[in-house]
């Protein structure tokens, strides 16, 4: 998803500009603003997030060039394209100097902006980690999200990959403390309610650090606090997180809101757990049902079995004939060993790695995350890769 914020002064070229984009690709998500550069400077927060800047430089003025300068020394992720209605060289060369990477031509047919904006869009992608997006949903209470959630993120992170867990669960998420003792600075709930602060440094200051490469954003302490949690608040998060991570995994729980459906709306994937037990069955019925009211296909749904056990009440091939889904994951049952990680606050591969629950966790990792180019291991490897002090 490219986010694209086109500025004018004149609402008419603003919408204009909006109109050519929206329609153009599914990827672009398009917002309109009638700030200036000088505005931007003011509102820092303007920017969170945003891939690519539209400025209409039919009223350029000395001082506007001066405040794109600062915008793009501030924001350097930030792609800056002036529009002009005379692209001349002279124009061309004082906008290079503030730091903006394109001048095109506006007005111009709706085709030859489409063309150059998909052209840069292009460019923006191949340049930038985009990570992948998915959310685990409970079937019903006690399937296991948070665990398989917070476990798979370290599972990410062993294999050298960024990884970031969102907990939304409404009923005390206590996701980070499955995987670390440590305390949480902050909670999403607290992010939410300085949402006018947010920025990467503020974000880096609320998340828990459980490991080299994985960080939990941890959950609101109470259903009261859960409320404090608003749609726009979770797309401004995702936004800002979404090119300083390989994979963000959003731990929803049970419970389905206007905030869960705003997560599965961006998710890649969606991960609904279940158990083979017929009232876990009549709840993954629901929820496949309620997904494919709100239009999610069954390519993004990976159906995961927790606690897989060949001698349970039903088999896989029944559950997958009632729900007219196929298994894409089974974690096997290893109580013993879960119950000791979860005790200790430490992630099972680094507990247990050797388990059926460790190997199972791996290979769901193996299926979500893409393949690195790499000299050495593949992902399994680094997966499973022994510290050199303990292979000697």
């Amino acid at each position: 998803m490219i986010a694209i914020l086109a500025i004018s002064p004149d609402p008419a070229h603003a919408g204009e500009i909006g109109r050519a984009l929206a329609g153009a690709d599914s990827h672009y998500q398009v917002r309109t603003s009638h700030a200036s550069p000088a505005d931007l400077c003011s509102h820092k927060q303007e920017l969170d997030g945003v891939d690519l800047l539209l400025v209409d430089g039919a009223r350029m003025r000395a001082q506007d060039f001066d405040a794109l300068g600062s915008l793009t020394a501030r924001h350097a992720s930030v792609t800056c394209v002036l529009l002009t209605p005379e692209p001349s060289a002279d124009v061309a060369l004082r906008a290079m100097r503030t730091g903006v990477r394109d001048v095109r031509q506006w007005p111009a047919p709706r085709e030859e902006l489409q063309h150059a904006i998909a052209e840069i869009a292009d460019r923006i992608q191949g340049g930038r980690r985009a990570a992948k997006v998915i959310s685990f949903v409970s079937c019903k209470g006690g399937s296991g999200t948070s665990f398989l959630a917070a476990n798979l993120g370290f599972a990410a992170s062993a294999a050298g990959r960024q990884a970031l867990v969102i907990d939304l669960s409404q009923q005390y998420g206590e996701a980070a403390f499955l995987v670390t003792e440590a305390t949480p600075p902050a909670t999403i709930a607290d992010v939410c309610m300085q949402i006018d602060r947010l920025d990467p440094a503020f974000l880096d200051a609320c998340l828990t650090r459980v490991s080299e490469g994985f960080d939990v954003l941890a959950g609101a302490p109470d259903p009261a606090r859960a409320k404090e949690i608003k749609p726009e608040h979770l797309q401004r998060i995702v936004q800002l997180v979404r090119h300083r991570y390989d994979l963000v995994i959003f731990d929803i729980g049970q419970t389905m809101s206007n905030v869960s459906i705003a997560a599965l709306d961006v998710s890649e994937g969606i991960l609904p757990v279940v158990q083979l037990s017929l009232p876990y069955l009549r709840g993954a019925r629901r929820l496949l049902d309620m997904f494919r009211s709100l239009g999610y296909g069954n390519d993004r749904i990976r159906l995961v079995v927790n606690r897989y056990h060949r001698k349970g009440p039903l088999g896989l091939p029944e559950l997958e004939k009632t729900l007219g889904i196929r298994v894409q994951s089974v974690i096997p049952e290893d109580s013993e060993s879960v119950s000791e990680s979860i005790n200790q606050g430490v992630p099972i591969l680094r507990l247990a790695r050797g388990s059926g629950v460790a190997k199972g966790l791996s290979a769901l990792a193996l299926g979500i995350l893409p393949q690195q180019e790499s000299s050495g291991d593949g992902l399994l490897g680094r997966l499973f890769r022994r510290p050199a002090a303990a292979r000697a």
